[in-house]
Formats: C-alpha cells, sequence, structure tokens
C-alpha cells in the first residue's frame, strides 16, 4: 500500500533523532525493506499515521446512544434569543476567520 503525502515530499529540514535497540532497528529495517520504503520513510509514515490517529481521537466525541439522541434533539430546536445573546451580537467580533 502506498501512501502518498504532503509530510513525505515537502522540504526536509529539521532532524529526528531515535536510539533504538539492535532487534528494533532489525525489525524496522525488516519492515521497511517488505513496504519497499527506506527506514526512515516507512518510521515516518508509521509515526505520521499514529500521530493522525491520536489527534483524530481527541477531536472525536463519543456518546451513548441516549447522549446522541439528547445532543441531537437540542442541536435541532430553534435558538430561543435573549438579551444577553441579542447584546453580543452587536457587538464587535474580536476575532475575524482567515481565509
Amino acid at each position: 500500500m502506498y501512501c502518498h503525502c504532503e509530510y513525505m515530499t515537502s522540504m526536509k529540514d529539521d532532524r529526528l533523532q531515535l536510539r533504538v535497540d539492535a532487534a528494533a532497528k532489525r525489525r524496522l529495517e525488516a519492515a521497511a525493506s517488505a513496504a519497499h520504503l527506506s527506514v526512515t520513510a516507512f518510521v515516518l509514515q508509521a509515526a505520521s499515521r499514529a500521530a493522525d490517529d491520536v489527534l483524530a481521537e481527541r477531536q472525536t466525541i463519543h456518546l451513548s446512544p441516549n447522549a446522541a439522541v439528547a445532543l441531537t434533539e437540542a442541536l435541532n430546536r430553534p435558538a430561543q434569543v435573549n438579551e444577553r445573546l441579542a447584546a453580543a451580537l452587536q457587538r464587535p467580533a474580536k476575532f475575524t476567520w482567515l481565509d
């Protein structure tokens, strides 16, 4: 399986160093060879996938079925504008979205 990723093709001017025992190094070399990759590319690809998984997990909300129904119902209810919300909508935004 081949994955073309931006981090694999961009300019490389930073360094990341690892210390591993001989058995771990042999295992990484064997796996990299089987994947037709250099050890560096193999380790970077594997570490990047793991990083993506960790970051995605932190952006995912896990809800029970009851909580999911409650959230959906709350989101589907029309917003009720009160005085504080109306006042907040009249104030200039502190932040702007960048394109």
